[in-house]
C-alpha cells in the first residue's frame, strides 16, 4: 500500500505542475485563453475525480488490513456528476469554455496515474 501511496503522491505532484503550467500559459498566451481555461476546468474537475478514486481505492486496502473497515461504494457515481458538470458548463457557456479542452484535462489524471502507478509495481 506503500507504493501505492507515494504513486498517487507523485501523480498528484505532476498534475497540479500541469496546472501551474496551462495556467502560466493561459497567462502569457490570450490568443489562446479560451481552450486554455477549458483545459483548466477539466484538469480541476480530473483532479477532484482523482481525489475521489483515490480515497476509495484506500478504504479498500484498509479493508484487507482491518475487516471492520467497509468501503461506501465506488465513488462511481459521484465522479460522473463532476465530468457531466463539466460539460453542462461548457454547453452551458461555450463563451468562455470548449469541449475540446475539457475533454483533454478530464483525462489528465487518468493519465498520469497510468504512467506512475503501473510504474511503481514494476
Amino acid at each position: 500500500m506503500q507504493t501505492f501511496s507515494s504513486a498517487m503522491r507523485a501523480t498528484f505532484r505532476y498534475a497540479f505542475f500541469s496546472m501551474a503550467a496551462a495556467a502560466i500559459l493561459w497567462a502569457v498566451l490570450p490568443s489562446y485563453r479560451l481552450f486554455l481555461q477549458s483545459l483548466l476546468l477539466g484538469m480541476a474537475c480530473s483532479l477532484v475525480n482523482g481525489t475521489v478514486l483515490f480515497s476509495k481505492t484506500w478504504r479498500i486496502g484498509q479493508m484487507a488490513v482491518d475487516p471492520n473497515v467497509r468501503p461506501k461504494g465506488t465513488g462511481m457515481l459521484q465522479r460522473l456528476i463532476v465530468a457531466g458538470f463539466a460539460v453542462f458548463l461548457t454547453m452551458r457557456f461555450p463563451h468562455l469554455f470548449g469541449l475540446a479542452g475539457v475533454l483533454i484535462g478530464l483525462f489528465l489524471f487518468q493519465a498520469l496515474s497510468f504512467f506512475f502507478v503501473y510504474r511503481s509495481f514494476k
